[in-house]
C-alpha cells in the first residue's frame, strides 16, 4: 500500500534543490555532486565511497550528459569502465547503485528517486533537459501556482492530496509517485513514477496527467 510523505518533508527538500539548481558552476564534478547529495540525508554511499561522474563530448563537439559513478573516497584518479557511449543498466548497477542506500524507509525512498533525477540532470543545458525546466508539487497551493501559469488548462482532474506516496517491499525495492509540473515541450502537471529495484537502480516514467495545459515553452 502505497503511504504518504510528511508535506513538510518534502516541500523544505523542494526548495533545497530549487536553490541547488541556481548555484554558481562547481570547482570540480564530485564537489557538484556530493553537495546534492548532502541535501538527502536518508541518502548515503557505502563508507569509503564518494560520488564523482565523468563529462565527455561526442564526435561532434556536443557535451553528452554526465557518466555518474562511486569511487573510493581517497583515489581521485579512479574511473569506471564503460563500453558504448550510453551505460548499460548492469553497468551503472556496479559503477553506481550498489554504493547507494536510503535505508529502506518510506522517507528514505522518496528521497532516493528524487535524488536520481535530479543527479542526472546535472550539467545539462536547461534546453535539453525537460526535468530542469518541471517543478515537484507537493502541496495545493503549488498545484493552484503552476495552474496560474498556463494560458489555458483543460482535463484538470484536482487530487484528493498533493504529498508524495511512497511504498517499500522487503525485497529492498520500492515505488515513489509524486506530482510535477513541466513548462516545456507540453505543458501539463502529471505523476513522475519511480520504480526502485532490489538492486538499486531506478527507473522513472511519466504517468497520469492531471492537468493539461497545451503547448508550452519551446527552445
Amino acid at each position: 500500500m502505497l503511504e504518504h510523505i510528511p508535506t513538510d518533508t518534502a516541500e523544505d527538500l523542494r526548495k533545497q534543490v530549487q536553490q541547488f539548481r541556481d548555484r554558481s558552476h562547481p570547482s570540480s564534478p564530485a564537489d557538484d555532486v556530493n553537495a546534492l547529495l548532502a541535501l538527502f540525508p536518508r541518502v548515503n554511499t557505502r563508507n569509503g565511497y564518494i560520488l564523482d561522474y565523468m563529462v565527455e563530448t561526442s564526435a561532434a563537439g556536443v557535451e553528452l550528459p554526465i557518466r555518474p559513478f562511486a569511487r573510493p573516497a581517497d583515489d581521485d584518479s579512479w574511473m569506471p569502465f564503460y563500453e558504448g557511449e550510453v551505460p548499460m543498466r548492469d553497468e551503472l548497477v556496479e559503477q553506481l547503485y550498489k554504493y547507494l542506500d536510503y535505508g529502506q524507509t518510506l522517507a528514505g525512498a522518496f528521497e532516493y528517486a528524487y535524488f536520481i533525477i535530479e543527479m542526472w540532470s546535472l550539467r545539462v543545458s536547461r534546453y535539453a533537459a525537460e526535468w530542469l525546466e518541471s517543478t515537484p508539487i507537493f502541496t495545493e497551493a503549488g498545484f493552484d501556482e503552476a495552474l496560474t501559469k498556463a494560458r489555458k488548462v483543460s482535463d484538470l482532474r484536482r487530487p484528493d492530496d498533493y504529498t508524495p506516496t511512497v511504498r517499500t517491499d522487503e525485497d529492498g525495492s520500492g515505488r515513489v509517485r509524486f506530482l510535477v509540473y513541466t513548462a516545456m515541450g507540453w505543458e501539463r502537471i502529471y505523476y513522475l513514477e519511480s520504480r526502485i529495484t532490489d538492486d538499486g537502480y531506478v527507473d522513472q516514467q511519466a504517468g497520469e496527467i492531471v492537468a493539461d495545459m497545451g503547448t508550452g515553452l519551446i527552445f
